[in-house]
């Protein structure tokens, strides 16, 4: 009742209908916890799909290839006048089973509002989505080209506690180093390296996964938890993701 005249409820079941056609198929969805005495259904969720044609293989010492990453199309949506459709393109790592999502500003761009809604004007913007996938492959390999020092990985994991306590970027912060280290301390031994896209990698999952030490205000060190909000998922990757573009080549960053 509280919105316009004008407002189309634009179901999300038909979304993932119509990205099937287009080979996407949904493997992941989350949703907000409702309000105490409301039905559910309008929520806002997140829905990623994945393509199972659209991959990325790693060549192992003994000459064989094994998946690495798959390319996401990450859907948000809800039906209570306050969100728009939003296509965002993720990058879903097998072994740490993170779900990136890239913050490129023209993927955050691609909304549609239920105003004067069509699933013509969808269907564009699921395509343009596509599209971006090569792009994104693209950046993900300079980075794994791209060994950052030992000063840039702490800058990195010092974004990781910024981001967590909701820091301005520009706001500088003084961090133990027990708290840096426990940050880039890898969870496994393969990601032990100094290339960007693994060292993102291992603070991407200690930002979103927690697991990490860190001082409080009151000077006591407590054990960071897991994220469970969507929207601060989808934030919160972005920042990060931002803040690892500034270690990337200056001819890529163009």
């Amino acid at each position: 009742p509280d919105v316009s005249d004008r407002y189309v409820h634009a179901n999300t079941a038909t979304v993932i209908e119509d990205l099937g056609k287009l080979g996407w198929f949904p493997v992941q969805a989350k949703q907000c916890r409702e309000k105490r005495g409301s039905s559910g259904i309008r929520s806002f969720h997140m829905v990623a799909f994945q393509n199972p044609n659209v991959k990325m293989v790693k060549q192992n010492a003994d000459g064989t290839e094994t998946v690495d990453t798959f390319p996401r199309i990450i859907l948000t949506n809800s039906h209570d006048g306050f969100n728009s459709f939003k296509f965002m393109v993720g990058l879903f790592r097998l072994v740490c089973s993170n779900g990136l999502v890239v913050a490129d500003e023209q993927m955050v761009s691609m909304s549609i509002r239920h105003i004067n809604y069509s699933f013509d004007e969808l269907r564009k913007v699921v395509a343009e989505s596509i599209k971006q996938v090569p792009n994104i492959v693209n950046t993900m390999n300079t980075m794994k080209n791209t060994n950052i020092t030992d000063e840039q990985k702490k800058e990195l994991a010092t974004e990781v506690v910024k981001i967590r306590k909701n820091i301005e970027d520009e706001q500088k912060i003084d961090i133990d180093e027990e708290t840096i280290m426990s940050i880039l301390n890898p969870a496994r031994e393969e990601d032990e390296s100094n290339d960007l896209w693994t060292v993102f990698n291992v603070c991407q999952e200690k930002l979103i996964k927690g697991g990490y030490n860190s001082l409080n205000n009151k000077n006591k060190v407590r054990r960071q938890r897991c994220i469970t909000s969507i929207k601060k998922d989808i934030d919160y990757n972005q920042r990060l993701w931002t803040a690892a573009m500034r270690y990337m080549p200056a001819t890529a960053a163009a």
